[in-house]
């Protein structure tokens, strides 16, 4: 085996393996113990970071920030890295954001002019309008990397300061939506699950799960199915609403709030549309519906009626002609 492939091969291993000694990684590429050692000192001053340890039970290990040996890729493969990036642009906050940015600039330095040109150029030729938001949401990386390894974190929540409470959640994802993330989780607080604006998120710390007196497992819930385990029978408030053809468009294009609402079409292009809110979630659904105009009309409960009636009676009264 060549030097130079042997070297791309021990970058892999070492990754792979964390720990280990300068023997047993001699016997396994068929080298000298001292060849070995010089491969590894290359390793480390290509920026592989290793770090011995003298005594019994020594040898060297890789410290967390690992390093992925060289990948090749195509021209197109690289610009539509690119473009991926450049999608993401108008999101003031972004999980990764400065590793992603050291990323790119590293692999923009090695390519070519004219690759180089492509990319400049089509960063002036495409774009994904989102709404910049002014809010930063400043725990995205750990509120997704729990999510993956399925860890509590205990976070500090609220709008304003005298709003502010301590809860632990175990995350369940996170999702972009109109410029604002958002994080759907199982709550220990309220004991079921709820969904965080991830920019009211003031602190964000792994919690210790062995303090926990109760653990959920989650691991058959992430962001395709959680709606479904939102609301329990017990504790929502069933909502229909008779929705215009035009309404159902409507419903359509703003569903990321309740993906688990269900519309029952007719023939005549109108439906009804089922779902379960909490008690505590009849204003802002009195704001959304009301929001459909005369494409909506709520038929129960009473309450999110009457909620709808009054925004309407305020809003008639600011039209009044004095005379």
């Amino acid at each position: 085996m060549g030097k130079s492939r042997r070297l791309i091969e021990l970058m892999m291993a070492v990754n792979r393996k964390r720990k280990f000694t300068v023997k047993e990684l001699a016997e396994e590429f068929g080298v000298s113990a001292r060849t070995m050692l010089r491969d590894l000192q290359e390793l480390s001053g290509m920026g592989v970071p290793l770090y011995s340890q003298v005594g019994a039970g020594g040898g060297y290990q890789v410290l967390a920030e690992r390093s992925l040996p060289p990948i090749s890729f195509t021209e197109n493969e690289a610009f539509s890295i690119f473009f991926a990036s450049h999608a993401l642009r108008h999101f003031s906050s972004l999980p990764f954001k400065a590793s992603a940015e050291s990323a790119l600039r590293k692999f923009y330095r090695y390519l070519s002019e004219d690759v180089k040109r492509q990319i400049d150029e089509m960063r002036h030729r495409v774009d994904f309008f989102t709404q910049t938001r002014q809010e930063r949401a400043d725990y995205l990386e750990i509120l997704l990397q729990a999510s993956i390894r399925r860890l509590p974190v205990t976070i500090n929540y609220g709008i304003r300061e005298n709003e502010i409470n301590q809860r632990t959640i175990q995350p369940i994802g996170i999702y972009a939506h109109e410029g604002y993330w958002f994080c759907p989780a199982y709550c220990y607080l309220r004991k079921a699950y709820r969904l965080f604006r991830a920019d009211r998120i003031r602190s964000a710390v792994l919690a210790d799960a062995e303090a926990l007196t109760t653990t959920v497992d989650v691991s058959e819930v992430d962001l395709t199915n959680w709606g479904h385990h939102f609301y329990t029978k017990e504790e929502s408030v069933d909502v229909k609403v008779k929705l215009t053809a035009k309404g159902i468009e409507l419903f359509r294009d703003k569903c990321w709030i309740f993906p688990w609402g269900e519309v029952h079409s007719s023939d005549n292009g109108t439906g009804i549309l089922e779902m379960g809110i909490f008690p505590s979630e009849i204003l802002f659904f009195a704001e959304y519906f009301f929001s459909f105009g005369a494409e909506a009309v709520v038929l129960q409960p009473e309450e999110l009626r009457e909620a709808i009636r009054r925004k309407l009676v305020r809003t008639l009264e600011k039209y009044n002609v004095p005379k």
